[in-house]
């Protein structure tokens, strides 16, 4: 073991006795142990690192964060076209999933008793069945309306007493 080991100084008391014999640097100060300031750059060497480190972190993720914003603020026309686009197709493709009216109407022909007539069918702003239909009973046209599994999505709205019939009106219950 080295005398500078052996009596215990510090690991910046031995990097500058290693220093200074390297260089031949005499301390100022004769019967100083330690070279103070010796030991004091190599503490702020040390301790520059990770604090630039930090700093340096620091202002790459601030820039980072305007970066973002900004290309946030690029994309947000076309994030919202592109919800619009999505909630169109969506419309569409349920749209295009029910039956046709053709089909709908077909259906009832076949599920109408004979006393009932059809008065009305469209289809609503968002394109719900509506149907209007006149029957001397309208429990046996529930029933009849019940039984055909094309219709099954029909709902009773409400009914209107005529001169010899009642109006029976339903709609389309949404998907």
């Amino acid at each position: 073991m080295s005398d500078a080991h052996a009596s215990g100084d510090s690991l910046a008391g031995r990097l500058g006795a290693a220093l200074r014999a390297r260089l031949a640097v005499r301390p100022v100060v004769q019967g100083v142990a330690r070279d103070w300031w010796i030991a004091g750059a190599l503490a702020a060497l040390l301790a520059a690192g990770p604090v630039a480190t930090i700093i340096g972190a620091n202002m790459l993720a601030g820039s980072a964060r305007a970066e973002v914003e900004g290309l946030r603020g690029e994309a947000a026309p076309r994030v919202a076209a592109d919800r619009a686009l999505a909630k169109d197709r969506a419309g569409l493709v349920a749209l295009l999933r029910r039956p046709s009216l053709g089909a709908t109407v077909e259906a009832l022909a076949r599920a109408l008793p004979p006393e009932a007539a059809l008065v009305r069918i469209e289809r609503n702003p968002a394109g719900l069945l509506e149907v209007d239909i006149t029957a001397p009973d309208p429990d046996k046209l529930r029933a009849a309306l019940h039984r055909e599994p094309a219709l099954v999505r029909l709902r009773d709205a409400g009914q209107q007493r005529g001169e010899l019939t009642m109006t029976v009106s339903l709609r389309e219950l949404p998907q």
